[in-house]
């Protein structure tokens, strides 16, 4: 009925019509009107436009438009920090990865090797190893191992002995996840006080030390005999790329870092020619 009288209304929208209202509960209770439908549509169309000025009037000077302003702009700002939480993670894994970009940069820049690269502390036990090994040949003076240990000329053979096993725990503490390559855990979780010094299982030559995301810094060395240590979740590192640590050295502190870590505590791991052992059996009761 209404979309009849609708259709009935743009069709003759340019007519006069008139519209006659009789009331049958008064006599002679009959009213007419006469209007064309171009000005009906017309006067509509104006009522409706005056409706939503008024809206926007409410809006712009009452409480209410305050309130709804409000609403909006704290879901923009809820949206605008999280884009800028994220943002700032990603800023952080760029800063890291151009820190270690850095790195790789600098040493190939002075090609240095630095498997062969001498501590200080190690100077006597080189010293040691030439009175053994060379009996009543002239020995090396402690300047000229010194001159060897900087111009990068000392010999392998300075740590060709095998680690002794088992040894000492790399930190003091509690035994919190055993070894369980089935489930990819490689290593064995030990719970510390964070920033409990973390030792050397054995002498060798550091030839990572990396920070990530997921595992904080993770320092590996690697000993004779295709043995590799790997300690994960440490706080700081003590130590550079290459330098020769013997047993018992501090290399790092235990730390909660890493996006994998829930606790305090280091992960350490062992590798024998590429393989992932259990290191209990490496490690004294």
């Amino acid at each position: 009925m209404n979309t009849e009288l609708l259709k009935t209304l743009v069709r003759l929208k340019d007519k006069w019509i008139r519209l006659i209202l009789i009331d049958e509960s008064v006599p002679d209770g009959s009213r007419e009107y006469q209007f064309l439908p171009r000005q009906f549509f017309l006067g509509l169309v104006a009522l409706l436009v005056s409706v939503l000025i008024v809206f926007i009037l409410i809006l712009m000077f009452t409480p209410l438009g305050e309130w709804v302003y409000r609403s909006k702009e704290s879901q923009i700002n809820m949206q605008i920090e999280h884009v800028l939480g994220r943002l700032d993670t990603l800023q952080d894994s760029l800063d890291v990865r151009d820190e270690q970009l850095g790195q790789i940069r600098s040493i190939i820049r002075l090609n240095t090797d630095t498997t062969l690269t001498l501590d200080e502390r190690l100077q006597s036990l080189l010293l040691m190893q030439n009175q053994t090994v060379l009996g009543g040949v002239p020995r090396s003076t402690p300047q000229e191992v010194l001159n060897l240990s900087t111009q990068g000329l000392i010999s392998s053979s300075l740590l060709k002995s095998e680690p002794i096993f088992p040894t000492a725990y790399p930190v003091d503490g509690t035994i919190s996840r055993s070894f369980k390559p089935n489930e990819e855990h490689f290593g064995l979780d030990i719970a510390a006080t964070e920033g409990e010094q973390v030792r050397a299982l054995a002498e060798g030559t550091i030839v990572n030390i990396n920070w990530t995301i997921a595992n904080g810094y993770v320092i590996s060395i690697q000993h004779t005999n295709g043995l590799l240590s790997v300690y994960k979740h440490c706080r700081t590192s003590y130590k550079r790329e290459g330098d020769v640590v013997v047993k018992g050295d501090i290399i790092a502190s235990v730390g909660n870092a890493g996006v994998q870590s829930t606790a305090s505590h280091l992960h350490l791991e062992i590798w024998k020619d590429g393989l992932p052992q259990d290191p209990e059996v490496y490690l004294l009761k």
